[in-house]
């Protein structure tokens, strides 16, 4: 594998040791104890998940996307039958146990680079559920994450799905766009973990004043971020498959990404200091990150002034959306998952239905090059731009929204089911 190939596939794997420092940095010593040995156990779970058949239902249609050596045996991709104009693919039926057509070195390759998103997804539940149930409760939701959850969003919005195709079927702008994970990634992670912390129930009224979250271990969330933010530029300048085809500027990937980031982190470091006077470590660490989810989805697209704007927002937002879930809600949310990626992948997916500049994207989905849609050359646009010339913002926005809709509802039901039937099981679980 040359060198251009397997960096940006090792770097990608800082991404889940980031997350999972940052979700440990927020926990008591105790818990953080405890979780430890549970992180580890997710991520080997979420590795043999996808492997036995998350890859599969991922990227079973991988040959519907690119024409790629060595992908031409991963073709069966239900609901979508280009002949008879059927493009509403909903899940993958090839490559499970990485056999038949999933063991070429390109298959291989594919499967490595994306399990660094698997793992991801897979600990924000269960760092967030952590200290909340049986340990085994939050380890199975954990592999059903990797080894249905993610694969099923990441086939939808990646893999030829149906929100990809929107452009083709319904002529909704560029179809579902989501560069960097936004949406398949950090939204479904966190509202898995709201939907298994909804399932849980609301802890008891606390009683005392209103507080930031304790930062026990503020090194260790500090460096997390760093770590995810590394691994982050690492992964997305690699080019992922599913941008197959599609014109991209990795340097504007990178600033967007860097902006995003330093937006976010600035404006949550101004909120604690009007607000407390001081800046909160954890917090201002969970800002850093919630930029770099907000900005997962849109990097190439928008340009660097809408960066600023869509990490200064989610930086915001963050803190109220853990006042929203820990006290409004009363969810224990220890890791504050939900508000950090839920919350900012929301934002982020919606951003690119605002500031898209059809500069970039042309391709992307097979939307704008000139044998599949009426304007050749036409990269992904957003409303504010479409208003100044010929694009498609609203159509966009309608594809951003069904998108979003989709992953959310999987995400929360998915992880309300889960955790409940388990519950039943164990009645006596601790609270």
């Amino acid at each position: 594998m040359a060198t251009e190939t397997w960096l940006p596939l090792v770097l990608g794997y800082l991404i889940p040791v980031g997350f999972f420092l940052l979700g440990w940095g927020g926990m008591e010593p105790e818990q953080a104890r405890r979780a430890a040995t549970r992180g580890l156990v997710t991520l080997a779970l979420a590795t043999l998940g996808y492997f036995a058949v998350g890859f599969g239902f991922h990227l079973g249609g991988a040959a519907v996307l690119s024409d790629q050596p060595g992908l031409a045996g991963l073709r069966a991709l239900w609901g979508y039958r280009p002949r008879e104009e059927l493009y509403w693919g909903v899940i993958g039926l090839e490559g499970f146990f990485l056999t038949g057509g999933a063991d070429t070195p390109q298959a291989l390759t594919l499967f490595a680079t994306y399990l660094p998103l698997v793992a991801t997804v897979s600990l924000l539940p269960a760092l967030s559920l952590s200290g909340r149930g049986r340990s085994w409760q939050a380890t199975l939701l954990a592999l059903l994450v990797a080894a249905l959850f993610f694969p099923l969003a990441a086939c939808w919005s990646w893999g030829g799905g149906w929100l990809s195709t929107l452009g083709l079927t319904v002529e909704r702008g560029h179809g579902f766009v989501d560069y960097g994970g936004s949406g398949a990634v950090y939204l479904l992670g966190g509202l898995v973990a709201l939907g298994g912390l909804l399932a849980l129930g609301k802890r008891p009224p606390a009683g005392e004043p209103i507080q930031m979250p304790p930062a026990h271990l503020p090194l260790l969330a500090n460096l997390g971020a760093l770590l995810a933010i590394i691994g982050w530029l690492g992964w997305s300048l690699g080019t992922p498959f599913h941008a197959y085809g599609a014109q991209i500027d990795p340097g504007r990937v990178a600033v967007n990404g860097l902006l995003g980031t330093g937006a976010a982190t600035l404006a949550c470091l101004t909120y604690c200091w009007l607000t407390l006077g001081h800046g909160d470590p954890l917090m201002v660490a969970r800002g850093a990150v919630a930029g770099l989810v907000a900005i997962s989805a849109g990097a190439p697209f928008i340009p660097p002034w809408a960066a600023l704007v869509v990490g200064a927002v989610a930086g915001l937002l963050l803190p109220l959306g853990v006042y929203l879930v820990d006290h409004v809600l009363r969810l224990a949310d220890r890791t504050a998952a939900v508000a950090t990626t839920g919350l900012s992948g929301l934002w982020g997916l919606l951003a690119v239905a605002l500031f898209a500049d059809g500069r970039w994207g042309q391709g992307w989905n097979r939307i704008g090059a000139e044998s599949y849609h009426t304007i050749a050359g036409q990269g992904v646009t957003g409303a504010i731009a479409a208003s100044g010339y010929m694009g498609d913002g609203p159509g966009q926005l309608i594809a951003q929204a069904a998108g979003l809709a989709a992953i959310a509802l999987l995400g929360i039901l998915g992880g309300w089911a889960v955790t409940k039937l388990t519950a039943l099981i164990t009645p006596h679980e601790q609270r």
